[in-house]
């Protein structure tokens, strides 16, 4: 049987969302370009709510996939740091906690907000 869908996992890898057993709805959906001198994105994005939604980030360019861990060039290519609150979400360049020394992160990418229930 084949299966279909999208399935979101946690920081502890067990599987937190399954369009298989529920309903979701795009309510955002946009660029995230770090190429230029963007510094951050705030997004006010109503009926977010972080119980109940999830952002996603996707690269749309192929330099933007790290090849290896080991490639020298991974804070260029890594996701941006986010943070959600209700009806806002925050994408900063890097960790806000790094070093100011700390390459950031030069993607360009897609990004979706993600309402679901089940």
């Amino acid at each position: 049987m084949a299966l279909f869908g999208l399935r979101v996992f946690n920081e502890s890898g067990q599987l937190a969302m399954d369009t298989n057993s529920f309903t979701y709805q795009v309510i955002w959906q946009g660029v995230i370009d770090f190429s230029g001198t963007v510094p951050s994105y705030t997004l006010n994005i109503p009926g977010f709510n972080p119980a109940t939604c999830v952002f996603m980030i996707i690269p749309t360019r192929a330099q933007d996939v790290q090849p290896a861990e080991g490639d020298g060039a991974a804070n260029q290519k890594s996701y941006p740091f986010v943070t959600t609150s209700a009806g806002q979400v925050v994408v900063l360049p890097k960790n806000p906690s790094s070093s100011a020394g700390t390459i950031q992160s030069r993607v360009v990418a897609k990004a979706y907000a993600i309402r679901y229930s089940t």
